[in-house]
């Protein structure tokens, strides 16, 4: 979840980062704020530090094809802290937040507590969260795909919870970053 940016005291001439930018303003950004920032889209400071450091780039896809490759680049025990930092689909999430908004199409409640009951046997399974990219599920697609993933074994699981934390990171990037103007007509 994305946090406010504090508010810089008289004696900093930097402007705080919004809480979205555009492209020119990703690439420009005092690199330790926006390691702040992209750690909150990524529920990891590792990732967005690596990023970061690679600026700058041409394209939002440009931008988004980094952060995929820097992430299938993290280790295991990174990936993994970032997997369970996410809330439990149909848990208790922030208004407002980027899970809330992800989760918000997941509403039916007999599946949303299917869904809740099943995710602590699924920890139990596997060792960590459940997770899945929510944007545009709901919770029917939801349910289906936590139970078929149960059937999974653990080095069955693992690939597809990179694939869905790998689109969650997108997701929220492009949500954070926007195109220049030359870059949408293009």
């Amino acid at each position: 979840m994305l946090s406010p940016v504090p508010t810089p005291s008289p004696a900093t001439t930097q402007t705080p980062i919004p809480a979205t930018v555009t492209l020119d303003g990703f690439n420009r950004a005092p690199a330790e704020e926006l390691v702040d920032r992209v750690a909150g889209l990524f529920a990891g400071r590792t990732l967005a530090a690596a990023l970061v450091d690679v600026r700058p780039f041409a394209t939002v896809d440009a931008l988004c094809d980094a952060a995929s490759t820097l992430f299938h680049e993290q280790d295991d025990a990174e990936i993994l802290a970032s997997v369970n930092a996410h809330p439990p689909i149909g848990g208790t999430v922030a208004a407002g937040s980027m899970s809330a908004a992800e989760q918000s199409a997941a509403t039916h409640d007999g599946e949303l507590q299917a869904i809740r009951d099943l995710q602590p046997v699924y920890r139990d399974r596997f060792g960590w969260n459940y997770l899945v990219r929510a944007a545009g599920r709901d919770s029917r697609q939801i349910l289906d795909d936590l139970v078929e993933r149960l059937g999974h074994g653990p080095d069955e699981e693992w690939p597809v919870v990179l694939d869905n934390l790998d689109a969650i990171n997108r997701l929220r990037l492009r949500g954070f970053v926007s195109a220049a103007p030359e870059e949408v007509e293009a």
